[in-house]
């Protein structure tokens, strides 16, 4: 337990968590200033047309097309001087203007959207609602204007500093209490809460752009110059970005799809109960990842130093495993529990339903050191190889069993595929690749 604890002091864990879930209060504090304001002064439809504008931060989460991994590795590599400082900034301007035009790609087809089509097939019945065509078209505006500045965050985690990280998500929930709480006392309408998302998600990114270059030194060359400044020694970009792009899909997708099959094959009943326990998942799957992701820079400096312990791997293999065994018993205990009062008893998750969530939140968390670790070419193609598989057998795994299982069926399913086909088969090669840099 002592190396345990050494291990998590190491990794910053407490820090990392606890600033990650202050974040998510404060997120969800800002969005239940607007849930009252909206539901209670203007109705339920203002509310609904809020958190569909609200979602669509969520909507293009790889809109970088996975270049913010290779911004990792390239940092990582740089703090451990496999990279000079040269390659270094002509690898991260390059990801820069891959960004920039992905930025003004989807900026000319807001544009497109909103001048000559519509937004009606993404809206659909609230298309008609007060101000929200506009207030889709800008955030979509600040989505884009955030992909080239996200990669501060990317930075950062590069160089170890998650904590940084977590700590400029605070900023988001802040800006939108800024933003409520006056719109609150001025009386102002519904459509004026519609821009909130979409400000707060763009300050952070411009906050962790801005810390990156003025704290860290982050320094890049002129717009579109490094692509005429060609190094046969460095990695390109898309070796990287590919698979992790595949990876990132793959994975949101298969876990998106759950409410999506549960309304063919099961019942408006599965779908409730499975939504309700996803809202106490969700939190927890988050701070996990986050604490994981600590262990992709510090994994990718000691292989190259040839210094990762088989022992230091095995401990932080535990340390994930005992976070998702008290994280899941937390689940367990009190989601079903919290979900009947919050409904007011009209969904009641099923035992089955609760121990399957806490079944897959165990396995996610055991997952993280690995995941972390296969983080190179290589590895990120194994991962993305493995999440193919996971999703196709996940698929069908819970058409065919949520006849039998209801609500439990997605993560029974997720939680079975991703231990056979992802989670072990990349300890194994986690294993290997330690050994074999220990050798070398």
């Amino acid at each position: 337990m002592t190396a345990l604890l050494a291990r998590a002091r190491d990794i910053d864990l407490g820090g990392v968590a606890l600033y990650r879930l202050i974040a998510l209060i404060a997120g969800f504090g800002a969005n239940v200033i607007a849930i009252a304001v909206l539901s209670r002064q203007h109705g339920s439809s203002a509310y609904a047309a809020f958190a569909i504008v609200a979602s669509l931060v969520n909507l293009l989460p790889f809109a970088d097309l996975g270049l913010g991994a290779s911004i990792v590795n390239a940092t990582s590599d740089r703090s451990a001087a496999r990279l000079t400082r040269g390659q270094y900034r002509r690898t991260v301007s390059k990801a820069r203007d891959f960004m920039v035009l992905l930025m003004l790609l989807v900026i000319c087809v807001t544009a497109l959207a909103y001048y000559v089509f519509s937004f009606d097939g993404l809206l659909g019945n609230l298309a008609d609602t007060p101000g929200i065509p506009e207030a889709t078209a800008y955030t979509f505006a600040c989505i884009a204007l955030a992909i080239p500045l996200g990669m501060g965050g990317r930075v950062l985690q590069g160089l170890g500093r998650m904590i940084d990280v977590v700590r400029i998500g605070l900023v988001g929930p802040l800006v939108q209490v800024c933003i409520y709480i006056p719109l609150m006392a001025l009386g102002a309408p519904a459509y004026a809460y519609f821009l909130g998302p979409g400000t707060a998600y763009l300050a952070t990114a411009a906050v962790g752009y801005l810390v990156a270059r003025r704290r860290y030194g982050l320094r890049l060359n002129r717009p579109f110059t490094s692509w005429f400044s060609r190094n046969p020694i460095e990695t390109p970009l898309w070796q990287t970005a590919a698979p992790f792009l595949i990876v990132s899909i793959g994975m949101s997708i298969g876990f998106q799809s759950h409410r999506v099959l549960l309304s063919h094959f099961g019942t408006p009943q599965n779908v409730a109960e499975y939504s309700l326990v996803a809202q106490f998942l969700g939190p927890l799957l988050a701070i996990t990842g986050v604490v994981g992701q600590n262990l992709w820079a510090r994994y990718r400096k000691d292989l190259h130093n040839n210094s990762l312990s088989m022992t230091a791997y095995k401990h932080h293999l535990l340390l994930f495993a005992f976070i998702g065994l008290i994280f899941s018993a937390m689940l367990f205990l009190l989601a079903p529990t919290a979900a009947a009062v919050l409904s007011d008893g009209q969904v009641s998750p099923p035992i089955l339903l609760a121990l399957a969530a806490a079944l897959y939140l165990l396995v996610t968390a055991v997952h993280q050191p690995s995941a972390m670790l296969l983080s190179d070419t290589k590895g990120l193609w194994f991962q993305a190889a493995c999440v193919v598989l996971v999703a196709a057998s996940t698929v069908a795994l819970i058409v065919l069993s949520v006849p039998h299982l209801g609500a439990a069926a997605p993560y029974l399913a997720m939680a079975s595929s991703m231990l056979v086909l992802q989670v072990i088969p990349s300890i194994r090669v986690a294993f290997k690749r330690v050994n074999r840099q220990g050798k070398q």
